[in-house]
């Protein structure tokens, strides 16, 4: 079954989930081996209206459910190949954690929708799970903090959000994911697209850094806009744990406990034991274990797709997704005389996940194949009838928009800094200049004229990022030098020779 969630770029997804869910349950049915369980104490700290998600007879049962348990599964597939592919060359948990974070801020675009938490006036539409997040390469500074800390768990990293909590009131803020390593925790901020950095600029900074030197998150003051946390804030804080009702029930225990080699995913999260360990990597006394809770923005997300607002949900998962729908031949490349069809956006993403780029069979090659020439696109519409015609053109003309920024950032991600400016510059800036991708494409495209020398042209991109990671956006305008390789950058493996743009 995991290894059916693995490749479901070679299935027909429908019928994947269903062999998947039929497997998994043969497999429980026969009664497996398991370690202990009992349900988290953390479970308490929700609120009631999380009750019926959360509540302890769906979390200790061994029977899986056909729909919500298969989606989670596969997208911890998804995420755990994310985890093996991003780091690179990195070891050392730091790296590797700024590894992961950095390709989470360039592969997720930042739009607004989600809220960290809906109101009545802002209630939210794009509820996504972490696996239609990943797809659409778009989510909220949440969603960009909840993918964050999954890769992360897969890589066998501790992380937490932080909250400020006020003393008086008891009511957590949520902040900003914390890393959590040899007995530090380290800050990375989604929304503003970057780790902090530590005393003097250097390094990433521990929230203890913060809480001793003002300088720390005031140096995060961005052109417009004053940092929303202090240093005195940092007195009082609250650890959040993300974990959904899937990664803290028995069956999925018992799952990652029978798994092994390539197989073997985190499935499941003992909360309160990695609240414990992020209280002691925090200042002394600004939060204790009796105070962490779950961290309530998976929850909402599920809450949301239960709710009357779920078909508005469906609706806008559709259109966001419906790329990944169109199907396309692949011709093969002269060696192989198998034609098929495939969709080559979602084939594209699943390949990219896995860090299978290269070859005939490689991400490149695939999304190359969104890009269908403008003959094939009218001949597709000649066969549609008329009143469809103009909406089919749209959405053949998107996913070519999608396919030539998804290959942009693949270029970007190793280090073609040539091919990623046309892809990303030529391809999309200038070619859609108000796309869905255009701030995203600024920034990445700052990245890589950065990498070229073209510091000003990098400022200039960045300065005029419009989206809500704008402020992050403006600060490394302002810190802008020429680029030093990451631990994990450095001396790569010569890339692959970059497919044609044209």
């Amino acid at each position: 079954a995991i290894a059916v969630l693995g490749h479901l770029d070679d299935f027909d997804e429908a019928g994947a989930y269903e062999q998947v869910f039929d497997r998994i349950n043969q497999w429980s049915h026969s009664g497996p081996a398991g370690p202990e369980w009992t349900a988290d104490p953390l479970v308490a700290s929700l609120p009631a209206r999380f009750a019926a998600i959360v509540d302890e007879k769906s979390l200790a049962g061994s029977v899986f459910e056909p729909r919500r348990d298969v989606l989670f599964l596969r997208d911890q597939r998804w995420l755990r190949d994310l985890a093996m592919s991003v780091r690179g060359d990195a070891v050392e948990d730091r790296a590797v954690a700024e590894a992961i974070f950095r390709w989470t801020v360039r592969a997720i675009a930042s739009v607004a929708d989600p809220p960290a938490s809906p109101s009545d006036s802002n209630p939210g539409t794009r509820w996504f799970l972490p696996g239609e997040v990943l797809l659409a390469g778009r989510g909220s500074g949440p969603q960009r903090a909840w993918i964050f800390l999954e890769i992360l768990r897969h890589a066998g990293i501790d992380g937490v959000m932080l909250a400020t909590r006020d003393e008086a009131s008891g009511e957590v803020r949520p902040w900003i994911p914390a890393v959590v390593t040899g007995g530090e925790a380290y800050l990375f901020d989604p929304g503003y697209g970057l780790a902090i950095p530590g005393p003097g600029g250097k390094g990433i900074a521990t929230v203890r850094n913060a809480a001793e030197d003002a300088s720390v998150l005031a140096a995060m003051d961005a052109p417009g806009r004053t940092y929303p946390v202090k240093a005195d804030a940092l007195k009082h804080l609250a650890v959040l744990v993300p974990v959904t009702p899937e990664s803290l029930s028995r069956r999925m225990k018992q799952v990652e406990f029978n798994l092994s080699g390539s197989h073997s995913m985190r499935l499941f999260v003992d909360a309160s034991a990695l609240a414990a360990r992020a209280v002691a990597a925090l200042p002394k006394g600004s939060a204790t274990a009796e105070q962490a809770r779950l961290w309530e923005f998976p929850f909402e997300t599920l809450l949301a797709r239960r709710s009357p607002r779920r078909s508005a949900i469906a609706r806008a998962a559709a259109i966001e997704l419906a790329t990944m729908q169109i199907t396309v031949v692949d011709p093969g490349d002269g060696a192989r005389s198998l034609r098929r069809e495939i969709r080559p956006l979602f084939t594209g993403r699943l390949r990219e996940f896995r860090g299978d780029l290269d070859g005939p069979d490689g991400a490149k090659a695939v999304y190359l194949l969104a890009r269908p020439p403008s003959a094939r696109i009218r001949e597709v519409i000649g066969k549609v009838p008329p009143p469809q015609a103009e909406a089919v053109f749209r959405l053949y003309e998107q996913m070519k928009q999608d396919a030539a920024y998804f290959l942009g950032l693949v270029m970007l991600r190793e280090r073609q800094f040539e091919a990623a400016d046309d892809y990303l510059g030529r391809m999309t800036l200038e070619a859609h200049p108000d796309s869905r991708w255009a701030d995203a494409a600024r920034v990445a495209l700052a990245d890589t004229v950065a990498a070229l020398g073209r510091l000003d042209e990098a400022r200039r991109l960045l300065e005029a990022d419009e989206s809500p990671q704008r402020f992050g956006s403006r600060l490394r305008a302002e810190r802008l030098v020429a680029p030093q390789p990451s631990e994990s950058e450095r001396n790569p493996e010569p890339p692959a020779a970059a497919p044609s743009a044209r």
